[in-house]
């Protein structure tokens, strides 16, 4: 990685590795209603609308930016049956996700590779009908870059949808800042921000939409679920840090309530 970036984030590697524990199905479960392997804000009910949105046939071949460990990917796959493609900065992540690929007999339909996003992509020119990152981007240094990147990789008038869990509609502290960027750099843009860049890629927004109420549900569901299984994380966490992760999601949970702080999700076509 060049010098003059900011460190990628390498905040999630300790939740990745014990990603498919029993203690982590259960909270997700606890939290979600439905386990498809997520850690981001995401449900199976708001991926299959968007799977409709990114209109994936079974010859499509799909990008997810920021995969973690393949949960969302290996659920479009699943639904769809097109070909994914996983990139992620963890190794954690990715082992992770070609296990879970290979639970679902998906391995030929699902390629990972550990990669750092904030590098141009290793993929050709229109390699890709759909790109999907979902809470990712606000992860990631220079996302005019990375849009520009998307747009490359995509074939003509393919799709972009993402979600970005760090728009700001409020006033927010310094110590809100602290604990929201737990996991590492966070870029906090302003509203109406993400827009602007996609179409100066070359993207035309077809919709956008708030989706900060399935935020605050789910985060409560996931402070919820922890409170009740505190004395197996604080034997995994330590105490510090089940405090700080506490700290994180009730900072989320009060900035999503005050709405100073929005989940939007952005579809885009490349023009």
């Amino acid at each position: 990685m060049s010098a003059h970036k900011e460190p990628s984030n390498q905040g999630y590697d300790a939740v990745y590795q014990e990603f498919d524990s029993p203690l982590q199905r259960d909270l997700r479960r606890e939290a979600y209603g439905k386990d498809i392997g997520q850690h981001s804000w995401v449900t199976a009910e708001e991926l299959e609308q968007d799977i409709a949105r990114l209109q994936i046939p079974s010859t499509s071949r799909v990008l997810d930016l920021g995969c973690g460990p393949a949960g969302p990917l290996t659920f479009i796959v699943a639904q769809t049956n097109c070909h994914g493609t996983g990139v992620d900065f963890s190794v954690p992540a990715v082992v992770s996700g070609q296990a879970r690929a290979k639970s679902q007999a998906l391995e030929t339909r699902i390629a990972l590779q550990q990669a750092d996003l904030n590098d141009p992509l290793p993929f050709a020119t229109n390699s890709f009908d759909a790109v999907i990152s979902l809470d990712v981007i606000l992860h990631l240094c220079d996302r005019a870059k990375v849009f520009q990147e998307v747009a490359r990789v995509l074939a003509p008038e393919g799709r972009f949808l993402f979600t970005d869990a760090g728009v700001i509609a409020g006033p927010i502290s310094s110590g809100q800042i602290r604990h929201r960027a737990l996991h590492g750099y966070t870029q906090f843009a302003p509203a109406g921000f993400n827009e602007r860049v996609l179409e100066q890629a070359g993207f035309r927004v077809l919709e956008t939409a708030d989706r900060t109420p399935s935020l605050l549900k789910n985060a409560t569901g996931r402070l919820t679920a922890r409170l009740a299984h505190q004395q197996e994380l604080e034997q995994l966490e330590g105490k510090e840090g089940l405090e700080s992760q506490q700290q994180y999601l009730e900072t989320i949970i009060n900035l999503a309530q005050k709405r100073a702080l929005l989940r939007m999700m952005y579809l885009a076509k490349k023009v």
